[in-house]
């Protein structure tokens, strides 16, 4: 679509609040979605059966959202932002829907994925209609308030499903959104109006995306399901993985208009950002996913608990990176993102010393306050650092690549945790065993002496998940290390 004078999409004051506030909840919506099915995944799998399928839950949810997130763009700049925002928003909440209705593992992993897919469209398409609508001198407010969304989104979303969970059932972790969706849907078609597009629609690269959709997700087909596969099908699965993978990077370099700007990747700051926003986001995904599993399947606490241990993690995040806002442009990128990766570094050191039986509340607390600052700080100093080391032209392409890169993150990150608490379970022959763990009625069921040794199992294998949480952090380190020196928010 061809450039529109900032008159041509000016809307009346009231109009134009009430769009915004529809785009506020909307990212709301998507933000809480990520976090209010961790507390509830360990009582939706005991429920539904398929505990090795736990991780993909989560995991094709993130990689359906980050593989359809760069197409929405090109999407709205064809078609109009009203249209592809209501388009998503109803796919979103289709598969909301379904997943309240899903019979097995299997149909919610299905479910999750159609919600994915809708789910990659409403905060860019959110964030680019509050641009549209909002006044120049307001817009940086307007994003202000997109931020805090996400950080109360993740203090309420652990909460707001554990609350599901112990009164109105799991189904109503997805069935919730369908209601606040329908309101933001009405409010976008009754007082959101467009101009129409005054240039051809611009070309969408399907083959690309579809070629990432089969390179990732066979990747992480194979590391969850590594523990069950023969040598051959890991070989052929890493195989198909490669290949259109492969195939992604040249029909990038082959087509006019790439689908994620890869020259980006050459910048040193650049790609310390990104590699961080990987290896960041796979432990917030995996910490997220299985700490409720440590608190509810083997210290025995309810969902609230693992609630509220998740809501201090994301206060901290929230807290640290608000507070740091203020002071980042004293000190250089590397200094804040070394020092934000040591506390993480340390934070992850600190889940290895949970042992079973009751939780420690002061060494739990001490752990998550240190993990959430740690990613707080990071995410904060390496989105500014890229938006600020690129020219205005490269600046939305490199912000994209940049939230691009911490959904793969955190999707891989599920499959690589997912694959190694399911290597620690078979291994020990438990893996059914465990899903009794999370359900009080089954879990007083079982034998003192059979709660203890399996209880002891699931904590031997969550061990190994924060074992390898210290390992991303280690490389989160290394990534902070490598930023330029000199490096430092413009004066």
């Amino acid at each position: 679509m061809g450039e529109i004078p900032e008159e041509a999409i000016a809307v009346p004051a009231q109009r134009g609040r009430l769009v915004i506030a529809a785009m506020l909840v909307s990212t709301f919506m998507a933000a809480v979605e990520v976090t209010v099915i961790s507390t509830a995944m360990p009582t939706i799998v005991a429920r539904l059966g398929g505990f090795s399928l736990f991780s993909w839950a989560f995991g094709v949810y993130l990689l359906a959202q980050a593989i359809t997130t760069p197409l929405y763009g090109r999407l709205a700049d064809s078609y109009g932002r009203r249209s592809v925002y209501l388009g998503c928003a109803a796919l979103f909440l289709v598969g909301s829907l379904l997943c309240g209705c899903a019979w097995s593992m299997g149909s919610l992993i299905a479910f999750r994925a159609i919600q994915g897919i809708g789910g990659g469209g409403l905060v860019p398409m959110a964030t680019t209609i509050i641009g549209d609508v909002a006044a120049p001198a307001d817009r940086p407010r307007m994003m202000g308030y997109v931020s805090g969304i996400w950080g109360i989104a993740a203090v309420i979303g652990p909460l707001l499903g554990a609350f599901f969970v112990g009164t109105l059932g799991w189904p109503f972790v997805f069935w919730v959104n369908i209601p606040i969706g329908l309101i933001t849907m009405a409010m976008v078609i009754r007082f959101l109006h467009e101009p129409r597009a005054v240039s051809r629609p611009a070309a969408i690269d399907l083959p690309a995306a579809l070629l990432l959709m089969i390179g990732i997700g066979a990747v992480m087909g194979t590391l969850v399901q590594l523990h069950g596969l023969s040598w051959r099908s890991v070989g052929l699965l890493l195989g198909i993985g490669v290949v259109a993978l492969l195939g992604f990077a040249w029909r990038e370099r082959a087509v006019r208009v790439p689908l994620l700007p890869l020259h980006l990747w050459r910048r040193p700051l650049i790609l310390a950002a990104n590699s961080s926003a990987i290896l960041c986001g796979a432990i917030l995904i995996g910490f997220t996913a299985f700490l409720p599993t440590w608190t509810q399947g083997v210290a025995g606490d309810s969902a609230l608990v693992s609630g509220i241990a998740l809501a201090v993690m994301t206060v901290s995040w929230t807290g640290a990176s608000m507070s740091m806002g203020r002071f980042l442009g004293r000190f250089p990128y590397r200094r804040v993102a070394t020092v934000a990766a040591i506390l993480l570094l340390l934070g992850s050191l600190a889940f290895l010393e949970l042992r079973p039986g009751p939780v420690d509340w002061r060494w739990m607390s001490v752990a998550c306050v240190l993990t959430g600052v740690g990613l707080g700080v990071t995410s904060l100093v390496f989105t500014v650092a890229v938006q600020s080391s690129v020219v205005w032209e490269d600046r939305g392409r490199a912000t994209a690549l940049f939230y691009f890169s911490r959904l793969m993150g955190q999707a891989l990150g599920a499959a690589a945790f997912g694959g190694v608490v399911n290597a620690g379970l078979s291994a020990a022959g438990v893996h059914d065993a465990a899903r009794d763990l999370v359900d009080p009625v089954l879990r007083g069921a079982l034998a003192p002496a059979t709660l203890e040794r399996i209880a002891g199992l699931l904590a031997g294998a969550l061990h190994n998940v924060f074992l390898l949480g210290v390992i991303l952090a280690l490389g989160a380190l290394v990534s902070a290390v490598l930023v330029p020196r000199a490096a430092r928010l413009p004066s």
